[in-house]
């Protein structure tokens, strides 16, 4: 079932709903308030078969100032957009707020539709088109055609429904490859199904029995059923209005503005990279850091606009913006958005995201604003390659889908032959990314020595916790290769050091060394304890804690011994596993020429280290 989705937008009152009901045949407004008081106060749905083969699923909108924003849930995603103006009235605040918001979301197909023609004259409607006319001139709209209609006797509601079949049979979808992607503008639960929520599927399909994942929580759910248009389909696809009925969650764990997508191919935010313009008709500039209410899919949210380059913006003019969100919201890279104020309530622009998972800083507002020209303006190597910069260790498929690049893969083989990229398994690393992280670690390493001069080096899992990769363990394990292979830094055993770095003994802490090196080396295995060996001398514990690092091994924390005795021991291990069959106290002992308790001590420190495993009295190699 192919269709496309044809929203109403208009001023209270203009008859937008009466227009769904003689083009479908469908009542849109279902709430007992709404017949009440003879306005549209939520979204409303109808369909109808065109001649072209499509369906026309119908988004009827509220007018009414008050109720905006849930136009606005209901307007993205549609294809057509019908501007309902009444011959009655003309042109209305909220007709004009209204065509601003499409413009806004990119809506480009429109069809302005002038209602209640049987009401007025000939002279009075032939003013209003003019009216009408002469004001759309001004707008996105100049040249959407205009169509004369009274729904009551159903005058002009063929000639329209014409014009609705040529334009859908022209409707393209290129979205359906992409990952599933539904911005939810209703959630309600039906008896004995569950949580069910509707919206206009923006890309890609969904299928029976998928799962997907509500977002910005990342809930898992589970694909129960699927409706379009009232009808039990299996699969729906870009471009339709879509129920679904979902397991794994209820329905107050989901609400208007979530999306429902495949697990990991959106990532909620609360930094967006934007352009954005303010309407030529707003009431004052728009300043920077001013809070909105930013409208996104069919999410609300207020945000903090940071301006790029500039610290006001005028009506009529544009710029690139940061969108600091209060809470995250989920986009894809030229997503439209709508911005409104917080009091008096008013739209005042609006645009479309360049980056849908920006960083909150890390440049000057010149080099932020560089930045975006390029991921906006860029051709697509030069902008999946500023993705690619900006996200160390990404994957590559989600790094394509952030930048809105199709037929990524090429472009990736291009910066990996050019030497500007390196691959991690499917992740991606930029050389000057790279390059920033190596330099970070050398600014890290570099006091550090100056601190410790005695440390052979810094504690890897130090360094780790340091460049914040702690949560990242291979990732770090393959940068440290990399730095390696740089000859910028080096290793000895879990040591890292700036590379030419030697630990400096004064001839006094040098003398201290010495004395304790063959101390412990003629303590062999009844060795000494650190009270013994530095006490509370500070040189001594200084000379101490760098031995630690390089010849000696404290067992216990306590008990020191040279790491080479340790490596003999666990050696005198594997021959009395292979010969006797198991490690015994008494042999282990015999076997190292030491006291019970220091062979226990030595046995224990295997354990840790899971080299041995005790069985009763006995102990075996793992």
């Amino acid at each position: 079932m192919d269709s496309i989705v044809i929203g109403t937008a208009g001023h209270i009152d203009h008859g937008k709903t009466s227009l769904v009901k003689a083009l479908t045949g469908f009542d849109a407004d279902t709430l007992a308030e709404e017949k009440r008081r003879g306005i549209t106060i939520n979204l409303g749905f109808a369909y109808c078969s065109l001649p072209c083969g499509r369906t026309a699923g119908f988004v009827d909108v509220p007018g009414h100032e008050r109720f905006v924003k849930n136009m606005l849930a209901g307007a993205s995603g549609i294809d057509i957009a019908m501007v309902v103006i009444a011959a009655s009235e003309g042109i209305m605040p909220q007709t004009r707020e209204h065509i601003h918001i499409l413009q806004y979301l990119g809506i480009e197909q429109a069809i302005v539709v002038l209602t209640k023609i049987s009401m007025v004259d000939d002279d009075f409607r032939e003013l209003v088109v003019e009216d009408t006319k002469e004001y759309l001139a001004t707008t996105a709209l100049a040249h959407a055609p205009v169509v004369q209609v009274d729904s009551i006797t159903g005058q002009g509601i063929p000639e329209l429904l014409a014009l609705l079949n040529d334009m859908a049979a022209g409707v393209r979808r290129e979205a359906v490859s992409m990952p599933s992607r539904l911005p939810v503008d209703r959630v309600f639960s039906i008896k004995g199904f569950g949580t069910v929520v509707t919206g206009t599927l923006n890309e890609g399909s969904i299928s029976l029995n998928d799962e997907l994942a509500i977002y910005p929580e990342g809930l898992p759910v589970k694909v129960r059923g699927i409706q379009i248009h009232e009808q039990a389909v299996t699969t729906a696809r870009a471009g339709q209005r879509t129920a679904l009925n979902l397991s794994g969650v209820s329905v107050e764990e989901v609400h208007r503005g979530c999306v429902v997508a495949k697990p990991g191919s959106v990532q909620a935010t609360s930094v967006l990279d934007v352009y954005l313009s303010v309407a030529a008709d707003a009431s004052q500039p728009l300043k920077r850091l001013e809070q909105l209410k930013l409208y996104l899919g069919a999410a609300e949210v207020v945000t903090k606009v940071v301006l790029m380059g500039c610290k006001e913006i005028y009506p009529g003019e544009e710029c690139y913006a940061k969108l600091l969100t209060e809470s995250p919201v989920i986009a894809r890279k030229a997503d439209r958005f709508v911005l409104r104020s917080l009091s008096p309530v008013q739209t005042i622009g609006g645009g479309r995201v360049v980056d849908p998972a920006a960083k909150r800083s890390g440049y000057t507002d010149e080099q932020a604003l560089h930045i975006m020209q390029i991921k906006d303006q860029g051709a697509p190597q030069q902008v999946l390659e500023v993705f690619a910069r900006e996200n160390l260790f990404g994957d590559k498929e989600a790094i394509a889908s952030a930048a809105n690049i199709e037929a990524a893969e090429k472009y990736f083989e291009i910066l990996l032959e050019e030497g500007r990229i390196l691959l991690f398994e499917n992740r991606v690393a930029h050389i000057e990314a790279l390059k920033a992280l190596l330099e970070k670690t050398l600014h890290i390493l570099e006091p550090y020595h100056t601190q410790y001069p005695l440390r052979t080096g810094m504690a890897k899992a130090e360094l780790q916790a340091r460049l914040e990769m702690t949560s990242r363990p291979r990732e770090f394990e393959w940068l440290l290769g990399w730095m390696k292979e740089t000859e910028a830094i080096g290793q000895s055993g879990l040591m890292l050091y700036k590379a030419g770095f030697t630990p400096v003994f004064s001839k006094k802490l040098g003398a201290i060394r010495d004395e304790m090196l063959a101390a412990v080396r003629q303590a062999g295995y009844s060795p000494l304890t650190v009270n013994e060996l530095a006490g509370s001398d500070k040189d001594r514990q200084a000379v101490l804690e760098a031995l630690l690092q390089s010849d000696f091994l404290a067992v216990d924390g306590q008990v020191i011994i040279l790491k080479e005795l340790y490596v003999q021991a666990k050696e005198t291990a594997v021959r009395l596993n292979r010969t006797e069959g198991a490690i015994r106290l008494a042999d282990f002992r015999d076997s190292l020429g030491t006291s019970r308790k220091y062979a226990l001590l030595l046995l224990e420190k295997m354990d840790r280290d899971k080299f041995t495993v005790r069985q009763g009295e006995e102990r075996v190699l793992i």
